[in-house]
């Protein structure tokens, strides 16, 4: 072997040990996702919850749910123009809720129903109703102001008719196709039509695929009846039935729950916003009207809303237990007293925090008893 051929050799030998390099540094990296990256390195609901769960600040946890929107319901399925602008519509439409919120649940509103270091006299449905002289000027006499409700007057669902239409089908619930092709590789239409929680109201043809199931002697399409299409799929994996590439089982399974995550995200990215644009005590508490009538989860408002010096912290926490919270939640001291993003905040439970609270509680209290 000459020189060349062992120069040729050894650089190919450090070729492979590059690229080996670079592989297991990508694994690695996968592997040791840093606390405050926004990057989706898979596009799957496992890599975002990871890099969610590992986020503390909200503001990353809304962009890290748009980097998960643009990567699975815009990149590739808009002009290059969509693609740019569709994820800023996205922004700006949790916003515009958020800003609702606000309009719905100003803060001497969030203080009445929430109570905290303040004991609001303004009711808002004295500044909407009440002291409104266009709403006085055109309710007859014989109609009672006192009756109308500002939360209940501006609710959720006129808010949403509002909305353009596009915008209003990310608060409409994701149904199902109603019918499914299912291609098994026979001379039949095979199909399934779905409710649109997806069970299977008729499953048809499926019997052909008897022949391929020798020790099965039931009416399969009386079998799909009333099962959930994802239990479909599972019989056919679970016996070995291979699905062609028509088939239409797996798209309408994977279109259905990228679409309901999707959704779920974007109420919890609103509730996101609510607490940042809220500050140290209203926002929290703002957030938690939104979380329970959302159905959202409540610990996010909680988790975020420990102000230690609050006076109404004890009432926040009250209330947090009242409607099933957790006394092992783990909360972030003083989230919006940080000096920076990346600021390490100490953390307490909400344990800790009414063990703490609970004899300062009592002692003023006492006091007031005394006087």
């Amino acid at each position: 072997m000459n020189i060349k051929e062992e120069l040729i050799k050894l650089r190919n030998r450090l070729l492979a040990r590059s690229d080996t390099e670079k592989i297991k540094k990508q694994e690695e990296k996968e592997e040791n996702i840093p606390n405050d990256t926004i990057e989706v390195v898979k596009d799957y609901y496992a890599t975002f919850r990871l890099i969610d769960s590992r986020l503390r600040n909200l503001d990353d946890k809304v962009d890290n749910y748009i980097n998960w929107y643009y990567n699975n319901a815009v990149k590739g399925h808009y002009t290059p123009n969509g693609e740019y602008n569709e994820p800023r519509r996205m922004c700006d439409i949790i916003e515009k809720v958020a800003v609702w919120y606000e309009l719905r649940y100003p803060e001497y509103e969030v203080n009445r129903l929430m109570p905290g270091s303040s004991l609001e006299i303004t009711e808002i449905n004295d500044v909407m109703f009440n002291n409104n002289q266009y709403i006085t000027d055109t309710l007859s006499n014989n109609q009672n102001v006192d009756t109308l409700n500002w939360p209940d007057f501006y609710n959720k669902e006129v808010f949403i008719k509002s909305l353009p239409s596009d915008e209003q089908f990310m608060f409409r619930e994701v149904h199902y196709r109603s019918n499914v092709n299912v291609d098994t590789g026979k001379p039949y239409v095979t199909r399934l039509y779905l409710t649109p929680d997806g069970i299977v109201e008729e499953a048809e043809n499926f019997n052909c695929l008897k022949e391929d199931l020798p020790n099965t002697h039931i009416d399969l399409d009386n079998y799909f009846k009333g099962k959930h299409i994802k239990e479909v799929l599972e019989y056919f994996k679970s016996n070995n039935i291979i699905l062609h590439p028509n088939n239409e089982i797996e798209d309408a399974i994977k279109w259905y729950d990228k679409w309901v995550f999707l959704k779920d995200e974007f109420l919890n990215c609103i509730m996101y916003r609510i607490i940042e644009r809220g500050g140290n005590r209203i926002g929290p508490r703002r957030a938690f009207l939104f979380a329970k009538e959302f159905n959202r989860n409540i610990d996010i408002p909680m988790m975020y809303g420990v102000d230690t010096s609050d006076p109404g912290l004890k009432l926040f926490v009250d209330e947090y237990i009242k409607a099933g919270g957790s006394k092992d939640l783990v909360c972030y001291e003083n989230y919006h007293r940080k000096s920076s993003k990346n600021e390490i905040l100490r953390t307490i439970k909400v344990g800790e925090i009414i063990e703490w609270l609970e004899p300062i509680e009592k002692r003023s209290k006492d006091r007031q008893f005394v006087k």
